[in-house]
């Protein structure tokens, strides 16, 4: 065996545990890897059902089959992981980490699952693909087809973007939609502001539905502006118009013309 690279495959009668603890014991004489930094005394461990290779020279561990990597309160799942480190460091931290397949990613009482993800260990940021992406958590979820992207921004507030085909539900039922959907969170992770564009849609727990091409709405004053091709409908009353502005919890809707001259309209139901 290479000194510099170590590969075990698992047969019928092997299991992932004795896989894990060979691995282990090898990653103890040569530094332990970590998977965030504010874990840095948790040990990592890392197994498949197939098969894990460590290269030691180019920093990389590769783990095949129902493969698990996890810290304190974070795991990674996926069919394959591949666990990249700085292989001139002594400390040997993970640096970033990329799943396929039947991705999963807790961390808390956060989950993420999707077809692959893509986790950069100092910036806390992650991209996780679809079809059928999903980021949840004790105050929303964020569903796309295409991709999920997550970053930290600062200590005090958080990114989520969604595309294709979008949806961001918050914690009270509401919901807004797009082909691309912007959510920025504060330090707990509640809504401070949406951005979405293209096919939009925000639907309110009394199931008011207001669509349009772009929207923006602010949590702090429940408010959502729309713009071009806007309509509103509360049960059966309908308006329309270029522009909207919207107060949910006031239940205000001011619809606004363009300067090409079109009047806003509205079907309205005793």
């Amino acid at each position: 065996m290479s000194k510099k690279k170590l590969t075990m495959l698992l047969n019928s009668n092997q299991t992932a545990g004795i896989l894990l603890v060979a691995l282990v014991s090898v990653a103890v004489m040569w530094g332990r890897p970590t998977l965030a930094q504010d874990t840095q005394s948790t040990p990592v461990s890392i197994e498949a059902s197939v098969s894990l290779e460590w290269d030691q020279t180019a920093g990389v561990y590769t783990a095949i089959g129902d493969a698990v990597v996890e810290q304190g309160d974070k795991s990674l799942a996926g069919d394959e992981i591949i666990a990249r480190y700085d292989a001139q460091s002594a400390a040997r931290d993970l640096t970033e980490v990329t799943a396929t397949g039947g991705v999963i990613y807790r961390t808390g009482d956060n989950v993420a699952r999707g077809s692959r993800i893509h986790y950069v260990i100092d910036t806390e940021a992650y991209d996780l693909s679809g079809p059928g992406a999903i980021v949840t958590s004790p105050r929303g979820t964020m569903t796309a087809e295409k991709t999920i992207t997550y970053t930290v921004q600062d200590s005090t507030r958080k990114q989520v973007i969604g595309i294709g085909n979008a949806a961001y539900r918050g914690e009270d039922g509401r919901i807004v939609e797009g082909e691309r959907v912007v959510a920025f969170l504060d330090a707990d992770s509640a809504v401070e502001t949406i951005e979405a564009i293209g096919n939009t849609k925000v639907v309110t727990p009394k199931g008011i539905v207001a669509t349009a091409d772009r929207l923006d709405y602010v949590a702090a004053t429940d408010r959502a502006d729309l713009f071009d091709n806007v309509e509103i409908i509360d049960r059966d009353n309908i308006l329309r118009g270029a522009r909207a502005e919207v107060e949910f919890d006031k239940e205000i809707s001011r619809l606004l013309s363009d300067n090409s001259g079109k009047r806003v309209t509205g079907v309205l139901t005793p």
